[in-house]
């Protein structure tokens, strides 16, 4: 039967396994599973694609030693939520924002905020942020539906705000700066933050939601008190910032540092003395890389596989034919918060960034301050109906109806977008931002979409020899430029 299958013309067959594969994703389904089902089939229907292909693709991929900062990183965060530290952060960020009117919402943000930047994960943060704040603003007579849409809103900054796991999972997928993408994420994740206080201070005032702000005032030396209580959390995101920007740390060694730093810290305080809770926080780490790696392998694999079929260059000339680069921002707007509300953020990064990219450059973005304005429309997926991770997090734990949260989060999702448009159109604004020395290092068997024409040694290490196939007929422009580079490649490959 499966010979029988094989039979038929290939372009039949991948298009009926793509369709099972969204299904079987939008059925819940593992990512994994769903779209591992249609690079097996790629794989076996096509002729210049030999099922090796699959194991020296992802040995190629997980051998880049960048990528040991990222369970590094999701240690920090597990390592801060064990050693119980929320309330020195919770206290900072009052003392740093309570002033305001919404005191308590304000707090929320910028709690979320920290949180989130060091944990690396919106939802977490939305579900650790709502179990501690949301009883405190429904006392201070918040509105329910409004006290969700806030907290889940706060959520979506660390993804932005460095240190940002996210924009090393970008930086290390297409070989672009990570220092850089750092730099140029502060003046987007502080932007965010603004935005936000704002709408819930102008909210808050309009319909007299929190306590009498008179009650707290700014106080430098309060804020500087609550500061070294919490500086655990905030410590750590100064080694981490601090390191890399000065250049003393690449990630992964920066990373290191601010385990040891937490570790020392937590326990000389006496927050983390128990060995039981270390090993935990280190075997809830091991399995989300355990998770995060096979789809980063997927991901990469699938997108190696619509490179092949000249996607790019499809998707890049569709929206390159609206012809005016305002309708060009809006289709990658669109593209971007789709993705971003349908998909994980990790895939997210590898599927759909590559084939927006050509479009984003010929509208005058660099990578660097392409990558961060793609990581700000994924953060922003999370709280965008019908979907978004974030309203869906929150309403199960406040058991408010999801259409409530949904319709209340609106201002907030208003002002994260007209954010996005500003970052699209004038991308001046992003003053920090800055290209540097990069060239693409995805396992990906075609050209940089960067144009920079270099193939990097993971790729070199990935590509196997891959003979013209009469199913293609080598007429993409990916097949021809890979026909002419096969003969040198192949010793490489073969060494």
């Amino acid at each position: 039967m499966i010979t029988g299958l094989l039979s038929l013309p290939p372009e039949w067959i991948l298009v009926a396994v793509a369709a099972v594969s969204i299904l079987l994703f939008a059925l819940g389904v593992p990512l994994v599973l769903a779209f591992g089902l249609w690079v097996v089939a790629f794989h076996l229907v096509v002729p210049g694609f030999p099922m090796a292909n699959m194991s020296i693709t992802a040995f190629g991929e997980l051998e880049s030693f960048t990528y040991i900062a990222i369970p590094l990183f999701i240690l920090v965060g597990d390592l801060f939520r064990k050693a119980d530290v929320s309330s020195d952060i919770i206290a900072f960020s009052r003392a740093c924002l309570g002033w305001l009117p919404g005191s308590t919402g304000n707090t929320v943000i910028g709690t979320s905020a920290i949180f989130s930047a060091i944990t690396g994960s919106n939802a977490a943060t939305t579900a650790s942020v709502g179990q501690a704040l949301y009883p405190s603003m429904e006392e201070e007579g918040y509105e329910p539906g409004y006290a969700s849409a806030t907290i889940a809103a706060g959520g979506t900054i660390g993804s932005v705000l460095p240190p940002s796991i996210m924009l090393i999972v970008y930086g290390v997928t297409f070989g672009v700066s990570i220092p850089d993408l750092f730099i140029a994420g502060i003046v987007p994740g502080l932007a965010m933050l603004i935005i936000l206080v704002g709408i819930n201070t102008f909210i808050s005032e309009k319909n007299e939601y929190g306590v009498d702000t008179d009650a707290y005032s700014f106080d430098a030396r309060d804020v500087a008190e609550t500061a070294w209580v919490a500086k655990i959390g905030l410590g750590a995101i100064v080694i981490l910032l601090g390191g890399i920007f000065a250049g003393i740390f690449s990630p992964a060694e920066s990373a290191s540092v601010a385990v040891l730093y937490v570790l020392v810290t937590a326990f000389v305080t006496g927050r983390l003395r128990s060995g039981r809770k270390m090993v935990r926080a280190g075997y809830t780490s091991l399995v989300l890389v355990g998770v995060l790696m096979p789809i980063i392998v997927i991901a990469v694999l699938v997108q190696q596989n619509l490179a092949y079929l000249d996607l790019q260059d499809a998707v890049a000339n569709a929206i390159l034919s609206l012809g005016s680069d305002w309708l060009v921002i809006i289709a990658l707007i669109g593209v971007v918060l789709i993705a971003g509300l349908a998909l994980a953020s990790i895939p997210n990064v590898v599927l759909t960034a590559p084939l927006l990219t050509p479009a984003a450059l010929e509208i005058g973005l660099d990578p660097v301050t392409w990558g961060v304005i793609f990581i700000l429309g994924d953060a922003i997926g999370f709280i965008t109906p019908p979907y978004g991770l974030n309203l869906y997090i929150i309403s199960g734990l406040t058991d408010i109806d999801y259409m409530v949260v949904a319709y209340r989060v609106l201002p907030y999702l208003g002002g994260l977008l007209a954010l996005l448009f500003v970052l699209l159109a004038v991308p001046e604004v992003n003053v920090l931002a800055r290209s540097g020395d990069m060239f693409y290092q995805s396992t990906l068997s075609v050209p940089s979409p960067w144009g920079s024409g270099a193939i990097s040694s993971s790729v070199r290490r990935s590509i196997t020899w891959i003979q013209p196939s009469s199913f293609f007929a080598g007429q993409t422009s990916a097949a021809r430029t890979l026909w002419s580079r096969s003969s040198s490649l192949m010793k490489y490959a073969c060494g």
